[in-house]
């Protein structure tokens, strides 16, 4: 199946091939941090005890792998609840002072953690998909070609 580099504006935004392609690589990402992670573990433990290593590298490695545990169990993103029945709006935007602006039918200004390699490429294409933001201001945007879901609040309507 050939995955589409945007979302459809059709339909609700969850059902979107788009939109599960992004969740999908988001998950496959996630397990290999809790595989590292958990690989961390096991060879800190078996540096202490088969190994009787004495060095401060087991520790490092245990404070890896409480680390990763804690990133990603705090992390995860809520998007099935902030995009409910909603469907991907199309609009166009630029970024002003580190916020993006989004224009259209109702403008708004997010803040959208997005770093620098994919900041240049969103302001090349201009363009993004939002979903209606919920009662607390809270919203999913994505852009043409990044496939990711970035959570973002509502600064100013």
């Amino acid at each position: 199946m050939v995955v589409p580099n945007k979302p459809s504006t059709e339909g609700a935004a969850l059902d979107d091939v788009w939109t599960q392609y992004c969740l999908e690589i988001a998950s496959r990402r996630a397990f290999g941090w809790v595989v590292l992670g958990a690989l961390a573990f096991v060879l800190q433990l078996a540096l202490i005890f088969v190994f009787a290593v004495s060095s401060a590298l087991p520790l490092l490695l245990l404070l890896f792998s409480v680390l990763v545990l804690g990133f990603g169990l705090t992390r995860r993103q809520p998007f099935t609840r902030v995009m409910g029945d909603h469907a991907w709006v199309y609009v166009r935007i630029h970024w002003r002072g580190g916020r993006l602006v989004v224009h259209g039918v109702r403008p708004l200004v997010l803040d959208v953690s997005a770093g620098p390699v994919v900041r240049g490429r969103i302001s090349r294409h201009r363009r993004a998909w939002v979903v209606s933001p919920d009662s607390g201001g809270n919203t999913v945007v994505t852009f043409r070609g990044v496939p990711k879901l970035f959570p973002a609040k509502v600064v100013r309507r």
